[in-house]
């Protein structure tokens, strides 16, 4: 048993080495390791109590990876929080850290940089081929027809 236990720890602060993690991505890794439950929430309880698991701060990290990397809208941001098992109030308040950063870029703004990244490479395809390629583009990054319609007016 305490054979288990430290072999876990030892799993968990490699896992956690790599980038940081949400507490169901942690729980779920140790899981399907296969080890016990006791033994997963004991190791779940020393890496909360040390701070190397932290939903809340692992959405803020997270969201503004997002954003600044993949240009994802703020309703791609929460789903993919969704997915990683932060819960709503946690994503919530990451979305809300996103919109207050004194630097931060609007969604409209982040959307517009996106699509003239992509409107570059879409050169020399016939405009109407490029208009719903970009569409699509930014409609699977989770921008509202509003904002897309918006920066397509701009861009195109």
């Amino acid at each position: 048993m305490a054979d288990d236990l430290s072999r876990a720890k030892d799993l968990a602060y490699r896992y956690l080495g790599l980038r940081a993690r949400s507490r169901k991505e942690l729980t779920a890794y140790l899981v399907k390791k296969e080890f016990a439950p006791d033994i997963v929430s004991e190791v779940m309880a020393v890496m909360e109590s040390y701070g190397y698991v932290d939903d809340r701060k692992f959405a803020a990290m997270f969201a503004r990876h997002l954003v600044g990397t993949k240009g994802l809208s703020r309703y791609a941001v929460r789903q993919e929080l969704r997915r990683k098992g932060v819960t709503d109030e946690d994503a919530a308040l990451a979305i809300l850290a996103l919109d207050s950063e004194e630097d931060a870029d609007t969604e409209y703004e982040v959307a517009l940089r996106v699509a003239r990244n992509k409107a570059a490479g879409l050169a020399g395809i016939p405009p109407e081929k490029a208009r719903r390629r970009l569409t699509d583009y930014l409609r699977r990054r989770g921008y509202s027809f509003g904002v897309v319609s918006g920066v397509l007016r701009e861009v195109l």
